[in-house]
């Protein structure tokens, strides 16, 4: 209760510039993330930490203005990568080329245009880096052969196959496969609440 209490106001922590120590846990928190959409909207390496950091900068401006009543962090925070990276390939003398080849993989529009099929790949995106991070807490949680069970059965592999690949019964694989999933569920929810706060 206490972790989670301690999430929930971290929004309202970093808000404060004198708590250098939330400002840097946010930051561990939503950095990679910001680096991954960036990649995937097709900004250069050798750009991305300058617009990663021009991000952080604003986060560090508006933060306060978040208003949790109007909507869910991830997409605030969606909003203000997006506006940046689209500020960005704007600025690039060679804008116009770069919407192009970033228009045959993601219908790239203005802000201003609502919604766009950019929007869908930063919820897809997010909804797997979650799942990444709990996968991360997963395995650190389970040893032996139930990682291995789990992983071989988001293969799709049968669960007799499994039992032969990993020496163990059918039944047994059934019950490795159901803990992991069930832990893997709570600690989605848990990243959830810690990270849309």
């Amino acid at each position: 209760m206490h972790n989670y209490l301690t999430r929930h106001t971290l929004l309202q922590r970093a808000c404060d510039p004198r708590d250098e120590g939330a400002w840097e846990e946010f930051v561990g928190h939503y950095r990679r993330f910001i680096y991954y959409i960036l990649h995937q909207v097709g900004i250069d390496s050798d750009d991305r930490d300058d617009v990663c950091q021009q991000i952080l900068l604003i986060l560090t401006r508006d933060l306060g203005s978040y208003d949790r009543s109007r909507s869910k962090f991830r997409t605030w925070l969606s909003t203000v990568i997006r506006n940046a990276a689209f500020t960005h390939l704007r600025s690039r003398k060679r804008y116009q080329i770069r919407i192009e080849t970033l228009g045959r993989q993601v219908h790239f529009d203005d802000p201003g245009d609502g919604p766009s099929e950019l929007d869908q790949v930063i919820e897809m995106e997010w909804a797997n880096y979650v799942s990444s991070l709990a996968m991360e807490r997963v395995r650190s949680v389970f040893q032996g052969q139930a990682i291995e069970v789990f992983e071989m059965s988001l293969d799709e592999l049968p669960p007799d196959e499994i039992a032969r690949r990993s020496n163990l019964t059918v039944s047994s694989v059934y019950t490795l496969r159901k803990r992991v999933k069930k832990r893997l569920y709570l600690e989605i929810r848990a990243l959830t609440k810690e990270l849309e706060p």
